[in-house]
């Protein structure tokens, strides 16, 4: 046992505590919202030592749907690491490339619940862009069987798991990857902001469109090792704390 608070039990399958209560949290979040995408507040150290803040869409738990591990995965593994999507040309992929230490947060108004996440930013991109780096990203002691069998080792693909997240979005965010550079001043040329990534037009536009988009697409792992959730509605606040043997502490401080 941890002095100062309790061990953070989690279930057969492996999971802590906290990431159930996320899970479950956002679930009921979306439900209530008609099943609008989760959002979260990115915090990031800018280039000049700032705090900078937006708002980035969740894609979920590596191992989820549809981040699963690999072809070979069909659907047994699952983790406790959040990933988010990024354009490759983005302030936040400089700033996190230069310091990757971050932390995410949300609000659910319909449950009263504040969640923080802090931890540790890896950025996987696509294979022609010139930041990539071709190595397998050692994440076997984050994930797990669902059935509880235990964890790694597990298959990792990182180049199968940003392809399917890339895939999944809708085609008006696929395009919106194939845009030029965020925060740079807006051209005249309506042809450089496609607002679908359409099926129609010239064949060879359309497939350099589209590898635009693959190109500038960038997947963000979050090694979480510290949550802070705040329920205002049973007037609770519960600090989970990653320990360097991958298990979890958890202790209940004042709101």
């Amino acid at each position: 046992m941890e002095t100062g608070g309790p061990v953070d039990g989690g279930r057969r399958d492996g999971s802590p505590e906290w990431r159930r209560a996320f899970g479950d949290f956002a679930d009921r979040e979306r439900a209530a919202a008609g099943g609008k995408p989760l959002e979260m507040a990115l915090a990031t150290i800018d280039l000049d030592g700032l705090p900078a803040v937006r708002m980035v869409g969740l894609r979920g738990f590596v191992g989820d749907e549809p981040l699963r591990l690999s072809r070979e995965d069909t659907g047994e593994w699952t983790s406790d690491m959040l990933a988010f999507c990024t354009h490759a040309q983005s302030a936040k992929v400089q700033e996190l490339a230069h310091v990757n230490d971050l932390q995410l947060a949300c609000w659910m108004p319909h449950s009263r619940v504040q969640i923080r996440c802090s931890g540790h930013a890896h950025l996987l991109f696509h294979p022609e862009h010139p930041s990539y780096v071709s190595q397998a990203l050692a994440i076997s002691h984050r994930v797990w069987r669902r059935d509880g069998a235990g964890t790694g080792p597990a298959n990792v693909d990182i180049d199968f798991i940003r392809e399917q997240a890339f895939v999944h979005h809708t085609p008006e965010v696929q395009a919106w990857y194939s845009w030029p550079p965020p925060g740079r001043i807006r051209q005249s040329d309506p042809t450089l902001y496609p607002e679908i990534m359409s099926a129609g037009g010239d064949p060879r536009e359309r497939a350099r469109r589209e590898a635009d988009a693959r190109r500038n697409y960038v997947l963000v792992f979050v090694e979480v090792n510290k949550v802070d959730i705040v329920d205002l509605g049973r007037s609770t606040r519960r600090i989970h704390t990653r320990r360097s043997d991958s298990s979890w502490s958890a202790v209940d401080v004042n709101p």
